[in-house]
């Protein structure tokens, strides 16, 4: 077999800083253990005394009214680490649980050479368009340990970047996109009658709720390209004539229609399900863009506008009139563009979408879990957004297969027919995994998404995750708001910004054992769901290597024989920090398909060799800080052989000493 690296996920470090090793614990004490709890809290109190956490908000629970949660920074002489936070809950002045990324043993000079204008125009270089605002100096953890950086953001012509450059250099070390009342009658895209909570200026009705204690503004940009992304790039502020609005009695868009009222909905769905007020709990406006562009344009508009702004939705937490958040709806595509015979509806055509998109401004009103594609915490984003998403959908709409009908297909109204493009948390298809041993770090954060989401429907529902064979026993569908309170309660008061899955499973449980007590249906359900989709503690090495669920057959390697397949292959630390000595492939050709005897081929590499070869979603680098990832896409063939299997193992040293040996799962390649 014979195996190269593709260009696809290649994500290159330059960097002229001395690299400080360290040490990061993922801490979940709870009162499960309450030893460990005691001698966290010790330890946490003792950090904020010598300055490395510093207090940065508290709020009281709205579920429970005797429970108060806080949020602390963590600090390495006076430098702000990127990631670095926790949350205490206490009850009666006792502490309940800890969760967070916990940095240790940090040897940095953080003492920048670059200055900070030097930084601004590095910043503003890399993300392809105008700095905004100053650049903030930050220790950065990645894959390979600990960088003094400067980060700001970019407002770029399609985008708005986050990106950090080495503070002695001015090198790329990361970037990523931050795109995550009077009532008057109207009609919906699918023709439902609908409420429009609406104001009057003018002698016109402005699409402005003014009747809940958070106000929801929804925008008509007309299909002016141009003057939306001046808008959400702060360039140009929105003006009255921006604000959707209907000269006669019946509102006659159904895009601003459906936009404005599924945005009304949500506001109300946090406060009755969750008492939340608002997406920050503060009643922040909402802030809604439809009409980005011009459906007729389509045709002509670059690819890059169609997948932003025609098929898709999106969220950017720094963007829209008070510059905390905004989401933008896209128009759709006309019947056959995207496939025969299939419509793509304009995206506020689905309750689920607009709540998954505003639910990311809850998201980032809370837990933050950090913008960065090429993590869990990335994938948990999405993966949060797309449940609650659904709650909303089976809070106001009926269980079905008809339009605006609730399901747990995320998604599925916007196509005509549905479900084209959605998500199904309750049966993941090819494209998406139902376990944790199929996870890619370093593709579509939406992919891993759903192993969260899956389990989220196991909770509720109950079944058989189709890989582990595990079976769950869940709350059943009349008991839905337990597991949504518990997810949602973890994601707003419980979860870190750097969080792992392994630390959403425990931050889960915990959750639904303080609404609804130890040994609760909801906790048992809960944990039965995890285990179902294999996500347990982060504590040993483990790696996983799987076909590109997109396109597992293809022939866009070059030099290689055919068939060939494409391999994603993610190295996941533990609790411990190690150091890669070697990684051997071990390959098995079928007879039964090829054109020769069945063959074994094998073949080792160094640690040099992974460093060079794992810069998929990090930089590359033998060296891979606990809890961290490191991965990479390979082309791979069986020497004209039409199918057989594959698996590797690796080997490194942890901070012990110790050699450790972990493997992938054994693949098979079948034909095509």
């Amino acid at each position: 077999m014979r195996h190269f690296l593709t260009a696809a996920l290649l994500f290159t470090l330059v960097s002229t800083s001395a690299l400080a090793q360290g040490r990061v614990t993922a801490l979940s004490a709870t009162s499960a253990s309450p030893t460990d709890l005691r001698a966290w809290d010790q330890e946490i109190d003792q950090m904020v005394r010598a300055g490395e956490l510093r207090f940065r908000e508290a709020a009281r629970d709205p579920l429970l009214g005797d429970r108060r949660h806080e949020r602390f920074d963590q600090y390495i002489r006076g430098v702000r680490i990127f990631g670095g936070d926790l949350t205490r809950q206490t009850a009666s002045d006792l502490t309940v649980s800890l969760f967070g990324m916990i940095h240790s043993g940090i040897d940095i000079d953080t003492t920048p050479r670059l200055t900070p204008e030097a930084a601004r125009t590095s910043i503003g270089g890399a993300g392809g368009g105008t700095p905004i605002g100053d650049p903030e100096l930050v220790v950065l953890p990645l894959s390979d340990g600990y960088h003094l950086a400067y980060y700001g953001r970019v407002a770029a012509p399609l985008d708005q970047v986050s990106v950090f450059v080495d503070a002695g250099s001015g090198a790329v070390l990361r970037q990523y996109s931050e795109f995550i009342s009077e009532i008057v009658a109207g009609k919906g895209i699918y023709g439902d009658d609908k409420k429009v909570s609406a104001s009057t200026s003018g002698g016109a009705r402005v699409a402005s709720d003014t009747m809940r204690p958070g106000p929801i503004t929804t925008y008509d940009m007309k299909g002016d390209f141009a003057r939306m992304t001046n808008v959400l790039n702060g360039f140009t502020p929105v003006a009255p004539s921006d604000v959707a609005s209907t000269a006669g009695v019946t509102w006659t868009d159904p895009v601003v229609v459906d936009g404005h009222v599924y945005a009304g909905w949500y506001y109300d769905y946090l406060f009755k399900r969750f008492g939340r007020s608002g997406i920050d709990n503060n009643n922040l406006r909402i802030a809604l863009f439809t009409h980005p562009v011009k459906l007729a344009d389509i045709n002509t508009a670059p690819a890059n506008v169609v997948g932003l702004y025609y098929i898709n939705a999106f969220f950017c937490s720094t963007c829209g009139p008070n510059g905390r958040g905004a989401i933008v709806l896209g128009e759709g595509a006309p019947k056959n563009y995207f496939g025969p015979g299939i419509e793509v509806k304009p995206f506020a055509a689905a309750l689920d979408v607009v709540a998954h998109e505003l639910t990311h401004a809850v998201t980032a009103s809370s837990a933050r879990l950090n913008g960065f594609p090429f993590s869990e915490a990335g994938a948990l984003n999405e993966a949060f957004s797309d449940v609650i998403g659904v709650g909303a959908a089976f809070y106001y709409e009926p269980p079905g297969n008809a339009a605006l009908q609730a399901s747990y297909v995320q998604g599925r109204d916007l196509t005509v027919p549905p479900a084209v493009i959605g998500r199904n948390l309750a049966n993941p298809g090819p494209a998406n995994p139902d376990h944790y041993t199929k996870r890619i770090i370093g593709g579509d954060p939406h992919y891993n998404g759903v192993i969260l989401g899956h389990a989220f429907y196991l909770a509720i529902e109950g079944g058989t995750n189709k890989t582990s064979g595990l079976a769950v026993q869940g709350v059943g569908a009349a008991n839905r708001e337990q597991i949504e309170k518990s997810f949602f309660r973890a994601l707003t008061s419980l979860l870190p910004s750097s969080s792992t899955f392994a630390l959403v499973r425990v931050a889960t449980i915990q959750a639904a054992r303080d609404l609804y007590g130890s040994g609760s249906p909801a906790e048992r359900a809960i944990t039965q769901a995890w285990d179902a989709v294999g996500v347990q503690a982060r504590t040993d090495p483990t790696a996983t290597l799987l076909p590109d669920p997109a396109q597992p057959y293809t022939g866009v390697c070059n030099g290689m024989a055919t068939p060939h397949w494409l391999l994603y292959v993610t190295v996941s630390a533990g609790s411990s920090n190690l150091r890669v000595t070697q990684w051997k492939w071990d390959d098995h050709s079928s007879a039964e398909y090829g054109n020769s005897a069945a063959l074994r081929l094998t073949g080792t590499n160094s640690g040099a060799q992974f460093a060079a070869a794992f810069t998929g979603c990090g930089p590359g680098s033998d060296r891979l800080v606990a809890q961290s990832d490191a991965c990479a896409l390979f082309c791979a063939d069986l020497l004209g052989d039409a199918s057989g299997s594959t698996q590797i193992t690796f080997t490194a040293v942890d901070d012990a000493g110790r050699t450790l040996t972990f493997a992938t799962p054994r693949v098979t390649l079948l034909p095509r």
